[in-house]
């Protein structure tokens, strides 16, 4: 079972046995177990069982949460101390220069304060470059500054950060050993433990976030666990990670920063799994609920993974699965911008109170409502009839806000929030392939979550992309991809940008040895034998005296010199393929980290594949409902296609929708849709003349 806790919905997915079921419910801030529960008891109820039948049945729940995201977002999380090196205190205010790369200078703000200055402590000690002590670690300073900010302050977490932990971590050890003696129920964290690569001030604000989100985290990760034991859920629950891979509860709370971006993470493996399956070697993602788009891409049969993420103004040495995400969801916002024009995002109404169609006092038009306004939604059947929405409202809300100031019509208002997604989305779609030295004409863009399917042709056909893939079961498709992925745990270092020569050949394997070593005995602590671990090894090369560095992978076994040419002329291609042809240096490269992954194999569902059986349009008609349609500014009656008779081989041509349970796919107009053998739907957009 796979449950995704999005901002607005949370979905799950079930194989039981030979069969599949979605459930998908609001989610309930103020208790996300609540949500989890209830979108549970809608799977059950799709399979024709009761809920804790369902629950006891199940042998493995991969759980996806946006808490961690949400607690940074909104800024809302733990009081934090930091212990620091004497002399850097203010490395987090300087953040390791704070200037944007937005030409208006109205948007040059500095970085958010999440702890206070007179919470940064400093600590007597230094250690350089190369591991080398230079000032021993004063133990008295450690234990006073912890004494202050726990006794005083009133912290409830403490981040140990320290210069050069990368290159030796004994002095953050053993302050966390020391502050953990006194207090043991304290949340502590080194920095050497949130990431081992160079570069202080992300290391370090890994540690502190991690600090910073530890009790939201630890309140949902212990109470969904508590409930779903109560309910009856019989088998093993795992927690997502936003590199792509699941961990255990214990593990979660020790690492609890290691959750953020679960749900996109969740929808890329999905993604993967699928590509390998049809074959398409390159692919880019989109998956739209309730509050975003998030955007990435599969390349070569891989999820591409960034480090150093960047986490809104946070540069941390956190890596994650690459996405891209912008405000443009079903309950995103539409209103008046500060310049007079119409804008969508980043404000969210949420699932409380939603969008003004909902009835629950929302008053601001979202999305769903201009959806909605165009007659896009039958408000007698969302979310399978749970839920009625009101037009009325929907119309109101977008004349209020959008009509009356701009001289438009309630639909005219709605087809430009329909534009607006399509440009944002679009937009970030070209950040994750173009600025990455991909041509999006190159790929086949697979389309998921319960509002994309209204956007997809249309953000495909202005990117000029001929092939769109809507996955089966695409409102809930990131839980599903839960179902397809492993245990996972990356171990980075730095190996001091060394040229490959024989000595620094030999002071890599060491390093890669010492990695992938811990990273066995932490799978092994997780449960997983010797023959279901999977190790694979990577590495950032870069030219002398560059800043950024590109990620390769590299042979499993110990390097040798003969491997040298073979990477070097790799680390050509791949540097070309990025930044252009012709753009390579004519030097040797050197490695800057080096990375192993370790993966725990974990049981995935198998897909049935349907038989062809071809149906007419007409045999899948429901009926036929006039509609406006934003592409083309006009009101026109068309079909309405019922997703349960869409049949493997079955085929229309737009303009024509397809209603789901939970989703509803706009066909434009010239675009065909049909169905392949995995019961996803495939639409082929015609050539622009």
């Amino acid at each position: 079972m796979g449950v995704d806790v999005g901002g607005t919905h949370t979905d799950v997915q079930v194989v039981y046995g030979t069969d599949e079921a979605r459930g998908k419910a609001l989610t309930t801030y103020d208790d996300f177990s609540v949500g989890v529960l209830n979108a549970v008891e809608a799977a059950a109820e799709n399979l024709g069982i009761a809920r804790e039948d369902l629950l006891n049945s199940t042998r493995l729940l991969v759980n996806a949460t946006t808490v961690v995201t949400n607690a940074i977002t909104q800024l809302k999380g733990a009081k934090v101390g930091v212990l620091v090196t004497a002399g850097f205190r203010d490395e987090f205010r300087f953040a390791g220069g704070t200037r944007l790369r937005q030409v208006d200078d109205h948007m040059q703000t500095n970085v958010p304060d999440i702890v206070a200055r007179r919470d940064i402590f400093e600590i007597e000690e230094r250690i350089d470059a190369l591991g080398r002590e230079l000032v021993p670690l004063s133990e008295d300073e450690v234990l006073e500054a912890a004494r202050v900010l726990v006794e005083e302050r009133g912290v409830t977490g403490i981040a140990v950060c320290f210069l050069s932990s990368y290159a030796n971590p004994a002095h953050e050890e053993r302050a966390v050993e020391l502050i953990e003696q006194r207090y043991p129920d304290l949340f502590v964290i080194a920095s050497s433990k949130a990431g081992s690569l160079r570069g202080e001030y992300p290391r370090w604000m890994t540690a502190v976030l991690s600090a910073f989100v530890h009790e939201d985290a630890r309140i949902f990760l212990r109470t969904l666990g508590r409930k779903l034991k109560d309910a009856g859920l019989a088998g093993q629950a795992v927690f997502f990670q936003g590199l792509g891979g699941g961990i255990s509860q214990a593990r979660a709370e020790q690492v609890p920063l290691a959750l953020l971006g679960a749900g996109p993470a969740g929808g890329a493996a999905g993604a993967r799994d699928l590509a390998r399956r049809l074959g398409h070697d390159r692919v880019l993602l989109g998956d739209m609920g309730g509050t975003s788009f998030d955007t990435g891409l599969v390349f070569d049969g891989d999820i591409q993974i960034e480090k150093n993420i960047r986490i809104g103004r946070f540069r941390t040495a956190l890596p994650l699965v690459d996405v891209v995400s912008v405000g443009a969801g079903g309950g995103s916002i539409a209103s008046i911008s500060e310049r007079g024009v119409p804008q969508v995002g980043p404000r969210s109404a949420g699932s409380t109170p939603g969008p003004a169609s909902y009835g629950f006092g929302g008053i601001e038009p979202t999305v769903t409502d201009a959806m909605v306004a165009m007659n896009l939604i039958d408000p007698k059947n969302y979310l399978s009839g749970k839920l009625t929405l009101h037009p009325e409202l929907a119309e109101s809300a977008l004349s209020s806000a959008i009509a009356e100031p701009m001289g438009w019509t309630a639909e005219e208002s709605a087809a430009a929030v329909h534009d607006l997604v399509v440009a944002n989305s679009a937009n970030a779609m070209r950040e994750v392939s173009v600025s990455r030295g991909h041509d999006p004409r190159d790929f086949v863009f697979y389309a998921y979550g319960g509002t994309l399917p209204w956007f997809a042709a249309q953000i495909a056909r202005s990117l000029d992309i001929s092939t769109v893939v809507i996955p089966h079961n695409s409102s809930v498709f990131c839980a599903r991809g839960l179902l397809v992925s492993d245990f996972v745990i990356r171990q980075d270092r730095t190996v001091q940008s060394m040229l490959l020569g024989q000595d620094e050949i030999d002071r890599v394997n060491a390093v890669s040895e010492e990695l992938t070593s811990l990273c066995r005995s932490m799978m092994a602590a997780e449960g997983f034998a010797e023959d279901e671990i999977e190790i694979t090894h990577s590495g950032d090369f870069q030219f002398a005296g560059q800043v950024h560095a590109l990620d390769m992978t590299l042979p499993s076994d110990s390097l040798s010199q003969d491997d040298v040419p073979a990477l070097q002329r790799r680390f050509t291609e791949v540097y070309e393929r990025t930044y252009g042809k012709g753009t390579a240096w004519p030097i040797p490269p050197q490695m800057l980290n080096c990375t192993v992954t370790a993966r725990g194999r974990l049981p995935h569902p198998q897909i049935k594949q349907a038989l062809l059986d071809p149906r007419s349009p007409d045999e899948m008609v429901k009926h036929r409902r006039e509609v406006f349609l934003p592409a083309e500014r006009r009101r026109v009656e068309i079909p309405v296609y019922d997703e349960a008779l869409f049949t493997h081989g079955s085929q229309i041509e737009g303009p024509a929708l397809v209603e789901s349970i939970d989703t509803t796919l706009l066909v434009p107009s010239g675009v065909v849709a049909e169905r392949d053998e995995l019961m996803n739907f495939v639409l082929t957009l015609p050539k622009e003349s």
